[in-house]
């Protein structure tokens, strides 16, 4: 048993272990950011070829930035609305009856 006052955070035992757990973590995250770039523009020429979204020739009415002015025309915005309008109703729906299931067990 250790002497240290520290009680750790659940992955590291001591504060050593911790600082290394952060490096390792930025390191991640900055390996991530780094290739996020590479597949953004893998995903978007993906999209054109499967129609999801419109070709810059085309004329989008809402360009996608960096998807070299690829983009959404009408009927694709009224797709995008629709699903976040479904995915709202949904998110409050659930929360609707979370809170609800709370009310009634008290404990």
């Amino acid at each position: 048993m250790s002497t240290s006052p520290y009680r750790g955070n659940g992955l590291a035992d001591t504060p050593e272990e911790e600082v290394l757990l952060i490096h390792v973590g930025l390191a991640l995250l900055g390996i991530v950011i780094a290739s996020a770039g590479a597949f953004w523009l893998k995903g978007a020429t993906w999209l054109v070829e499967h129609q999801v979204l419109v070709a810059a020739p085309a004329e989008p009415l809402v360009q996608v930035p960096g998807a070299a002015g690829a983009g959404l025309d009408v009927a694709r915005l009224a797709i995008l609305a629709a699903v976040v309008a479904a995915a709202l109703v949904v998110a409050a729906s659930s929360a609707r009856h979370a809170i609800a299931r709370r009310r009634q067990d008290p404990a």
